[in-house]
């Protein structure tokens, strides 16, 4: 009996010590994901600096959690580039990261039935509800500050730029007026649209609004940017004495008195806490990224521009 009752309380011990266990690692979903296994794959657009940048970010956010198996870049060699789709696509890797627009497109275009589905994050797009149009799936993180947070940026950090002329092209951007424009009643301040369909109306548009704006507002507009256009147009607002404000660190440097920017090792590290996210929990959704607001109090300064302290 003695023996009957040790028996009784070992498969008591078992019974309980499995249930516990269960629910140990149902609650805690992370210790299933061990870091030993897991084979993350990269992909690349271009061997430029900033994705060389975002590489390390995401490197240096994963630490000993996990480690990047292989890097691949695409090129302008098709056959290297179907030979990066066969590994992808033989499922040894449980994630693949896409960096830049050209490889998130070439990783979101493999067949939706592969075991690569629903294992993949994007980083560093502008875009992706335009380059992701027909996929029911996006995971990562983009390069698009939230239109009514750049506007509530601009209106909190400045006292007299009340008036903002936002020079776009209505047929690619006319939604990015439209929700600024939502934005600035919010904000207490003005949208004028710069409305331009070709660059040789720029200068035209601009001498006819100079009056009524208090600034010029660039955004990422294939009509309007390049480096000429953006410095032409910075020297023509500090004439005005009116400014120019930007979505990158070159705008600033360039002579904008203010713009977004982006630091691309940061963005890296903010990928690999979405990495880390997805394999603890399995979920995964689109974000915007991390971004810093910068201000050059020089050409503040200059142009009588109103820093709210």
């Amino acid at each position: 009996r003695k023996m009957d009752r040790v028996v009784q309380s070992s498969h008591r011990y078992i019974f309980f010590a499995v249930i516990y266990i269960t629910g140990y690692l149902f609650m805690f979903p992370a210790c299933v994901f061990s870091s030993e296994n897991k084979q993350i794959a990269i992909v690349v657009s271009k061997r430029i600096r900033p994705y060389m940048d975002v590489i390390e970010g995401i490197t240096s956010g994963l630490g000993e959690k996990f480690k990047i198996s292989e890097v691949f870049f695409l090129d302008f060699d098709r056959g290297n580039n179907e030979k990066i789709s066969l590994k992808l696509q033989n499922g040894q890797f449980d994630l693949s990261v896409a960096i830049g627009p050209e490889a998130s497109e070439f990783l979101w275009t493999l067949g939706t039935d592969l075991k690569l589905s629903f294992k993949k994050i994007f980083t560093a797009v502008l875009d992706p509800d335009n380059l992701f149009k027909k996929a029911t799936y996006q995971c990562g993180i983009s390069l698009r500050i939230p239109v009514d947070r750049q506007v509530y940026e601009i209106s909190k950090l400045f006292v007299n730029v009340k008036r903002i002329g936002l020079l776009f092209d209505a047929r690619s951007n006319d939604w990015f007026y439209e929700k600024a424009y939502l934005a600035s009643k919010k904000y207490d301040i003005t949208i004028i649209p710069l409305q331009i369909e070709s660059k040789s109306l720029i200068t035209q548009v601009l001498d006819e609004n100079w009056e009524n704006i208090d600034c010029v507002w660039m955004i990422p507009d294939s009509t309007v940017i390049s480096e000429k256009i953006i410095q032409h147009i910075i020297k023509l607002g500090i004439y005005h004495k009116k400014g120019v404000i930007g979505y990158n660190s070159f705008f600033t440097r360039s002579g904008a008195f203010f713009s977004f920017d982006f630091d691309y090792k940061t963005l890296g590290i903010q990928t690999a806490k979405k990495i880390e996210i997805y394999f603890k929990t399995g979920v995964c959704k689109e974000e915007a990224p991390e971004f810093q607001t910068v201000i050059n109090r020089k050409i503040v300064d200059k142009i009588g521009v109103q820093v709210k302290e």
